[in-house]
């Protein structure tokens, strides 16, 4: 298809400049129906269209939200424990954000008869109140039913086999392409299963307590698929932890409250196999709450505690976010720390888009300034012409889910290494 040879192209593009990538299944928020992106909106339309046929979920009913939709409204899941758990520590309980209130949820809502569900996070005004730059960092969309349901129901779905036709075999599908691009392309290093892998299951504390025992127990399901394929693949594949990090200031206050559970034993077996044969990557985001060299070795020696379950396979620090200085900086520190890759959030050709990010407007839009702030603003003169962009399928990119901030021309200010000496974190 024409994103397949898009992505091979690409992936060739990179080759011939030297450049090694690593493909990573990227999501945020899940899916657009939840005002992210990642999975497709039509795999949350199955889970709300059998919202009350989940296996092994004697409450699940179809008033269960896995859509934002006028009969499931954006809303977030926080039990009094959890509430009570993140006032106690200071940390800021995210609320959704509603700018327009005429029937809020229906523009692009599945169903509705109002727009492309695919283009939900970007064209529905009040997903982009929750989606910008600002609520993102504070969690709203990862917080919301839809993304707790979505996300616990999707790491256990290979265990049965409706669930496992419906969710994880077409997953699956996009899993194996992948591994494929890795065969035909020398530059590509690996395979990472997910971004941030939601917490899930927050509705109930003891569905939330299992859910690294879940994501654990899928990735190995998807590993122990691709070895009864007829022909293996030899891809390395990267596994994240909750959210990116245990480490998360966010998510360590709600996995203290829920009693996250480690992995499955049997789980843990799988990934030190393919560990064994040098096909095991665990990557991990650095986002302290303050970028300082310690705050760096204790998330290292997070990531390299995880790895040691797995037989300490190599460490990707997959993310992180600095000043243009400091982003040069600490991508030498962070190599001289331990990791064997360091990427950073974000390269973006900002010449190219007259913007932040890997997104742009048209001359006019631009002329009367970005339809939505970073803070959640809207610029009302801007979105009436940004929104018939949306509509029409021309619109370039979005600033949503951490998308701003691109920056250029990072590598040649890293600095020397005797620049960066210091001792490195041990486990």
């Amino acid at each position: 298809g024409t994103w397949q040879k898009k992505l091979e192209e690409t992936v060739k593009t990179f080759a011939d400049e030297g450049v090694y990538v690593f493909l990573d299944v990227h999501q945020d928020g899940f899916s657009t129906t939840n005002g992210g992106e990642g999975i497709p909106w039509w795999l949350t339309a199955k889970m709300q269209e059998t919202a009350s046929s989940v296996p092994d979920c004697w409450t699940c009913s179809t008033s269960d939200s896995y859509i934002t939709s006028p009969d499931h409204p954006l809303d977030v899941v926080f039990p009094d424990s959890i509430r009570k758990a993140l006032e106690d520590l200071h940390v800021s309980i995210p609320e959704v954000q509603i700018v327009n209130g005429t029937n809020p949820w229906l523009a692009y809502s599945v169903g509705g008869n109002n727009g492309d569900p695919r283009r939900m996070n970007v064209g529905n005004v009040n997903m982009r109140a929750n989606n910008n730059d600002g609520a993102w960092s504070r969690g709203i969309l990862g917080a919301t039913r839809q993304v707790q349901n979505a996300a616990w129901r999707f790491y256990r779905a290979h265990r049965y086999p409706a669930e496992r036709a419906a969710f994880f075999d077409p997953f699956m599908a996009f899993i194996r392409y992948l591994c494929s691009v890795w065969d035909r392309n020398s530059n590509v290093v690996a395979v990472e299963l997910l971004n941030e892998p939601p917490f899930g299951g927050l509705a109930d504390l003891g569905d939330a307590g299992k859910v690294r025992m879940d994501l654990f127990d899928f990735y190995s399901a998807i590993m122990l698929a691709l070895e009864a394929d007829p022909s293996p693949t030899r891809a390395p594949l990267a596994v994240e932890d909750i959210g990116g990090t245990i480490l998360n200031p966010l998510v360590q206050a709600v996995a203290a409250v829920t009693g996250v559970d480690a992995p499955y034993k049997d789980a843990v077996a799988t990934l030190k196999r393919w560990a064994g044969r040098g096909q095991l990557i665990v990557s991990f985001h650095w986002y302290p709450h303050e970028t300082t060299e310690n705050s760096l070795k204790e998330y290292i020696r997070g990531a390299l505690f995880l790895a040691s379950m797995f037989q300490s396979p190599p460490i990707w620090m997959s993310e992180y976010f600095n000043s243009q200085e400091q982003t040069a900086y600490f991508l030498a520190l962070a190599s001289e720390f331990g990791c064997g890759a360091v990427t950073y959030w974000h390269y973006a050709n900002t010449e190219f888009t007259k913007t932040d990010g890997w997104f742009r407007f048209s001359a006019e839009i631009a002329g009367k300034g970005r339809p939505v702030d970073r803070s959640g603003n809207i610029n009302w003169e801007a979105w009436i012409l940004y929104e018939k962009t949306v509509a029409e399928g021309t619109c370039w990119g979005a600033d949503i889910t951490g998308a701003g901030g691109g920056k250029m021309n990072i590598l040649k200010n890293v600095p020397n290494v005797t620049d960066t000496l210091v001792q490195a974190p041990r486990h």
